[in-house]
């Protein structure tokens, strides 16, 4: 009996499944894509060396002469200023080695939110159209023929045409009317 239960089970699973994202399979590959490439980036930024700034214990340094001085747990440490750009006044250091630190950069955690962040955002945005699109259709299909936009014009006005042309061709003495270039 349970057998039978749990054989049933996963084909009304797939078929809601399959029912949420039928008619969006464009959407459904951008996203899928994306998401893959938001989750490589993810990984290329836990692997790098600005991790720390995430992951890292914020304290404060003091420059002087190109050598920026900061203490942890009443230690001090030091860290050569390369470039004047990174006179930021914070370092974050790992916890566990402190001597293993990096200078605050903005720049480069901004970059890391818009590589990581921008893929997964997008993805969730072509999801979301794909949903509105679908629901879009569905309720345009849901009026039935005749009644929505752009199927066509109803019979009565057909009739009310053809009545028209019928009309003007009984005047003319049922000849239609030729534009030939060649008269």
């Amino acid at each position: 009996m349970i057998r039978a239960f749990a054989g049933e089970a996963p084909d009304k699973t797939t078929n809601r499944i399959h029912r949420w994202f039928e008619d969006m399979g464009a959407f459904i590959l951008g996203a899928s894509a994306l998401f893959v490439v938001g989750s490589l980036f993810l990984f290329a930024a836990t692997q790098s060396p600005s991790m720390l700034q995430w992951t890292g214990t914020a304290v404060r340094s003091v420059e002087n002469g190109g050598i920026a001085y900061y203490s942890f747990h009443g230690q001090n440490y030091t860290l050569d200023v390369t470039s004047p750009l990174l006179q930021t006044g914070t370092v974050y250091l790992d916890p566990a080695d402190p001597s293993n630190a990096m200078f605050s950069n903005p720049l480069t955690r901004w970059t890391d939110i818009a590589t990581i962040g921008g893929p997964y955002a997008v993805s969730v945005l072509l999801l979301t159209a794909g949903f509105a699109r679908r629901s879009r259709r569905r309720r345009l299909e849901g009026r039935g023929p005749g009644r929505s936009f752009g199927t066509g014009l109803d019979q009565a006005a057909l009739g009310r045409l053809r009545d028209r042309q019928r009309e003007v061709e009984r005047r003319r003495g049922g000849r239609p009317d030729h534009h030939d270039s060649d008269s």
